[in-house]
């Protein structure tokens, strides 16, 4: 009986997944308790409640980010009525997760005689939420990019550090670089 059991219990220790050690696999993504140190003083616009950050830059108005490359949207709790500022910190990864949703292109139709929009597209979001005692509202970085269905792929931890330039310092926990 005993044997029987050491046996089941390696037979299931063999089928559970392992994620991969290789930062440069789009399946591999910072792990919890990774930190992600803010360099320099950022700023969140007045009625918002976060900035998206392209090449390593703040993006502060939609028409100059470019949805099919990578990019970061660091978010905090609450909106204000005012601008606020984002002071040089590090925050902890507490959880992280993976995301996809779809994209629409178009303006959705009742009836579809053969629309012209094309193929849906995906956005693919690697999540990671934050911690600071010095600055508890911070929430989140959320770093993604738009691809077609059929051939994208979650961001790998380089070009998530590209998107966020010298801005954002990540250090993943693991002493993985």
């Amino acid at each position: 009986m005993r044997t029987i059991l050491v046996f089941l219990s390696l037979t299931l220790a063999a089928c559970q997944y392992m994620p991969p050690r290789d930062v440069n696999s789009p399946f591999f993504f910072p792990p919890v308790g990774s930190q992600l140190r803010l360099t320099q003083p950022l700023t969140i616009p007045a009625d918002d409640a976060g900035v998206f950050i392209q090449y390593g830059k703040p993006q502060y108005s939609n028409w100059r980010l470019n949805q099919y490359y990578p990019h970061c949207d660091f978010e905090v709790y609450t909106r204000a009525n005012h601008e606020r500022i984002i002071q040089p910190d590090t925050f902890t990864v507490t959880r992280a997760v993976r995301e996809t949703e779809n994209v629409s292109l178009a303006p959705a139709t009742v009836a579809d005689i053969g629309s012209s929009a094309g193929p849906p597209h995906e956005n693919y979001m690697t999540v990671l939420y934050l911690h600071s005692d010095k600055q508890p509202d911070v929430f989140r970085m959320t770093c993604q990019q738009w691809e077609d269905p059929s051939q994208g792929d979650h961001l790998t931890v380089k070009q998530i550090r590209q998107a966020l330039g010298d801005l954002f310092i990540l250090t993943l926990a693991g002493g993985e670089n």
